[in-house]
């Protein structure tokens, strides 16, 4: 077992140093969601390149891709060479790659950058998870709640500002990755290296790696994430298939829908001495409920409602695997294993779209697809509350 709190010496700054974590979390968000308007810009600039096809899309998607592949690495640097210089490095490197679009205009270049920026997202991401877990033991709940809901409003935030940005120009987004110098001043100022207190070591000396408790989050992980990217991903279709009217309603809808992720993130916050069995069954089954109401109704509104309920179960199920993950890795694994979930959950969100394809394929539609996943993540909450729901061990506080 790991100690309950893990610094040995009091924790100086500490609201500063969870603002400064759950402001990393978002970096990954800002990574992809504002450019999701510049998409026409993008093509509309470098359409006539060869391969503009393939590889404007990949402006987008690349960072996720190699923030999932690396983040493993990520998380064994930390542990070996000490949790702070790699953290600062990542953010750092973020910045830079970041903003490498809005001084060149070499297609290919900028996909690298794109490469380069997933890189350090996996930096941010894990590095940032395994602090939370190492500053503030068990009342880690209380930054992992934040996270959920500072992610879900940074998201509508980054969304508006990047259309925004758009209309100035294709490179207008890309500006907004100097909102990371602050967060760089506020890692070198707040963020120290932590202390085990149970064993007195610093990140950088390792134990054995508990592989049966990181097969076992970054499993769970992966299901879950694949089950949860099924409404973000595709409500918009929904929403215009029955009747929502303009793009800018759409929009709007949804931008309304995730008030209910943060009422989910904080639901967590109450409910989080509770088994990760007891908080991925509520979890999995407002999902579950909400994408069956997505997948039978006829109406908007009735998209509305389902989706408000499959948010509320979506703002709980991210913050309990995140404590879940931080309270089972032990203190000089913490960084590998919580690379391992980073890995799971970005894994999830690239597997969602062709498993739905398949499904829709096989059921006759998205609608129908989506009712298939609704059940799938029903029995799924079901099996995880009746398998972990009162093991000790299992708890996500």
């Amino acid at each position: 077992m790991v100690a309950t709190f893990e610094q040995a010496r009091p924790l100086r700054h500490p609201t500063a140093k969870g603002v400064t974590l759950v402001f990393a979390q978002i970096l990954p968000v800002m990574a992809i969601v504002a450019l999701f308007p510049a998409i026409p810009k993008l093509f509309a600039h470098f359409g006539g390149l060869p391969h503009a096809g393939l590889l404007v899309p990949m402006i987008v998607t690349i960072p996720s891709l190699c923030a999932a592949l690396f983040a493993p690495a990520a998380g064994w640097i930390a542990d070996r060479f000490g949790r702070r210089p790699a953290f600062i490095g990542g953010i750092a490197l973020y910045i830079v790659a970041g903003l490498t679009p809005l001084v060149v205009d070499d297609l290919i270049l900028i996909v690298a950058s794109r490469a380069v920026l997933g890189l350090a997202d996996a930096f941010a991401i894990t590095i940032s998870s395994a602090l939370i877990g190492d500053y503030f033991g068990d009342q880690r709940y209380r930054w992992v709640a934040w996270t959920g809901a500072a992610t879900s409003i940074a998201g509508t935030a980054l969304i508006a500002s990047g259309g925004m940005l758009a209309d100035i120009s294709w490179r207008g987004p890309f500006a907004i990755y100097v909102l990371a110098v602050p967060l760089l001043l506020m890692a070198i100022a707040f963020i120290d290296e932590p202390v085990s207190s149970g064993s007195g070591r610093q990140a950088g000396n390792s134990s054995r790696f508990p592989w049966a408790a990181a097969f076992s989050i970054g499993s769970i992980t992966l299901i879950a994430s694949i089950i949860y990217y099924v409404e973000p991903l595709n409500i918009a279709t929904i929403l215009a298939e029955r009747g929502a009217g303009s793009s800018t309603n759409v929009g709007l809808i949804q931008a309304a829908t995730s008030l209910a992720y943060i009422a989910g993130a904080f639901l967590y916050r109450q409910l989080h001495i509770r088994t990760i069995g007891t908080l991925l069954g509520i979890a999995g089954g407002l999902i579950g409920v909400g994408m069956i109401i997505i997948g039978l109704t006829t109406s908007y509104w009735g998209a509305v409602a389902g989706a408000t309920v499959q948010q509320l179960g979506g703002g709980m199920v991210i913050p309990a695997l995140l404590a879940w993950g931080q309270a089972r890795l032990p203190f000089d694994q913490r960084g590998r294993g919580m690379g391992i979930w980073a890995t799971s959950f970005f894994a999830g969100a690239f597997l969602c779209p062709p498993i739905l394809s398949a499904v829709a394929g096989a059921a006759g539609g998205l609608a129908p697809a989506i009712l298939v996943m609704g059940m799938i993540a029903l029995i799924f909450a079901a099996l995880i509350r009746f398998s972990m729901g009162r093991r000790h061990d299992a708890t996500a506080a």
